[in-house]
């Protein structure tokens, strides 16, 4: 179960942070502190470095490439050594030094106060200590956890992408879309004002189940996060092809939405404390008529999640935006301009546009 999974991973970071006084900087680690995630990172640098050296990409492979994600979780981690002086020497990365530089977590160090520099290294250590300790502590069947690293698309503008960081075979349950839930008996009948207020979506963090749910995950966090596996809104739509490039299994989507619901019987048997670590919240809740007759258990939430179309090791996540057609784009376009359509027939079939050409 994933909430046991991020409970428990809570409870092992809880069991790194020690004592701490009340007037500590929240963003300064105690002694205590220091030397366990210094431990634990140095560790875990010298094991991503052991790999890059020895893997390779096999000719005929199930999974993509772990090279550039090794690299960018190596330089990730560097980052945070060399902050927190837990490195022997400084390791100067390239650009480093410009007014632009964006480092291995997609921040821009050059051009944030000092203050929140502080603050962004504290929990970007955090999240590396924390998928470090996924490996060892999560449930048998989770040999994996998710970390947001630099994209390695060039259209993102190197911004923040989803990493899964080990394997998880086909089928697995990835990610959440953490935020808001709107049921639709609300949604249409919600004010004008948030109907004006839920139209405007530019980074595309609005997520519709089939049913009609809306998960907003517009104002959810993604460096402070209680449930590690609550970053599927900063996930991706995979790239543009290059010129001349065809398509194969590794350069589509790798995983895919599907409709989850908590129920009651999730929470019972002292789980009850399981409820922190859902990531989401209604904004009003569903009526009680609208509950369906198929349900055998009382849906006590409705979500969404991101599960593996295919096996995923070491590499970036992405899934099919299903974007709308929009003739509002500029220069004519329907789509934004580092959008490409991943299933064409799919798309006549939802928006009926054949039968539109026709008229």
């Amino acid at each position: 179960n994933a909430l046991e999974d991020a409970q428990a991973l809570e409870q092992a970071m809880e069991d790194l942070h020690g004592n701490r006084d009340a007037d500590d900087d929240e963003y300064k680690l105690s002694s205590h502190e220091e030397e366990k995630f210094s431990e634990v990172l140095v560790k875990e640098y010298e094991k991503t470095v052991e790999a890059i050296d020895k893997k390779a990409p096999p000719v005929k492979r199930r999974t993509s490439d772990p090279i550039p994600f090794l690299v960018t979780k190596r330089d990730a981690i560097e980052t945070v050594l060399d902050h927190f002086g837990w490195m022997p020497e400084k390791t100067l990365h390239p650009n480093e030094l410009e007014d632009d530089h964006v480092d291995a977590f997609g921040f821009k160090p050059n051009q944030a106060e000092a203050d929140m520099v502080g603050a962004m290294r504290y929990y970007h250590a955090r999240n590396l200590v924390r998928s470090s300790l996924a490996h060892e502590k999560a449930h048998r069947q989770r040999s994996h956890s998710l970390i947001p690293f630099k994209s390695t698309l060039e259209e993102a503008g190197r911004g923040r992408g989803v990493f899964v960081d080990g394997f998880a075979p086909a089928g697995t349950l990835m990610a959440f879309f953490p935020g808001k839930v709107w049921p639709k008996e609300r949604l249409s009948a919600a004010s004008e004002q948030s109907q004006m207020e839920l139209a405007n979506d530019p980074l595309h963090q609005l997520a519709m189940r089939y049913d009609d749910y809306l998960i907003d995950s517009r104002m959810s966090p993604y460096t402070v996060v209680k449930n590690l596996w609550a970053i599927a809104h900063i996930v991706n739509h995979p790239p543009l092809r290059k010129t001349g490039e065809k398509d194969d299994v590794f350069s589509g989507p790798n995983c895919v939405t599907c409709s989850i619901n908590f129920t009651e019987a999730m929470f019972r048997d002292q789980q009850d404390k399981l409820r922190d670590y859902l990531p989401n919240e209604y904004e009003q809740p569903p009526q009680e008529w609208t509950r369906s007759m198929f349900d055998d258990e009382k849906v006590v939430m409705h979500g969404l999640g991101l599960f593996a179309l295919r096996d995923l090791e070491d590499e970036e996540l992405f899934f099919d935006y299903r974007l709308s057609p929009d003739d509002r784009q500029p220069n004519g376009q329907q789509y934004p301009h580092w959008y490409r359509v991943i299933d064409e027939e799919a798309v006549k079939n939802r928006w009926n546009l054949d039968n539109e050409e026709k008229r």
